[in-house]
């Protein structure tokens, strides 16, 4: 991978398996792509919107980026340490506490024991959830949830960071608090690809844009075009 490059993205198809309804016989069943030949590059320290209407590809392509799907074919090539921020669901284990998954999380992850220790405070101080914070992660509300998400993923200090509608998570308060550490990210000359439906934030944090249709790319430039593209392209067309 050319120095400088932080997420090479080549080519790259996702495909899925459609079983029609009453259909149990595995010949039976379709393939469908949810990504199709998408090409990308994203420098180190870009800031990145995926746009796009539901269903466009966007969550699969972070998916993708993020090692959790394998590509039907094309490639990706990633420079640094990649963390997936998606939503209200960090992926942490339900039937024991937050600070509990933050302990094994980072036994998991490799990180020594000391530095667990100091990450579970930092992110005991920044979800502020009181006497919630040992309680069961599962009896947390998706907004408390997905500040111990948040939390944990921003203090491992990723290097690309991908965030799939995450800075919408939580009450207002909580998310100033998250697009605050985010543009923190971006002052340390960080990678982050925000999946976002808020126009007004992909235009005012991110400097390029990269529409989504149908699980091609169609737009690939400013975040301020990418978000008149899209409007003027896929928004107006469905309405």
């Amino acid at each position: 991978m050319v120095l400088g490059i932080a997420i090479d993205v080549h080519d790259l198809s996702i495909e899925y398996r459609s079983i029609p309804k009453g259909i149990v016989r595995r010949k039976d069943e379709k393939r469908v792509l949810a990504i199709s030949d998408v090409s990308m590059t994203i420098n180190k320290g870009e800031v990145v919107a995926l746009i796009g209407k539901n269903g466009s590809g966007k969550t699969t392509l972070l998916s993708a980026i993020g090692g959790n799907l394998r590509p039907a074919s094309g490639t990706i090539e990633t420079n640094g340490r990649v963390f997936t921020l998606k939503g209200s669901n960090p992926g942490l284990i339900p039937h024991i506490s937050s600070r509990e998954n933050v302990r094994l999380m980072g036994q998991i992850y490799g990180i020594p024991e000391h530095e667990v220790s100091i990450i579970e405070k930092e992110v005991e101080e920044f979800c502020e959830l009181g006497e919630a914070y040992d309680r069961n992660y599962s009896s947390l509300s998706s907004g408390m949830a997905g500040r111990v998400g948040f939390g944990f993923t921003t203090s491992l200090n990723p290097e690309i960071l991908l965030m799939d509608e995450t800075l919408g998570v939580g009450d207002a308060i909580f998310r100033e608090k998250a697009t605050k550490k985010a543009m923190d990210f971006m002052e340390k000359g960080e990678t982050i690809l925000i999946s976002t439906h808020s126009l007004n934030l992909a235009k005012s944090m991110c400097s390029r844009g990269i529409v989504l249709d149908d699980g091609a790319k169609v737009f690939d430039g400013a975040s301020e075009d990418a978000v008149d593209f899209y409007v003027e392209n896929i928004v107006s067309r469905r309405s």
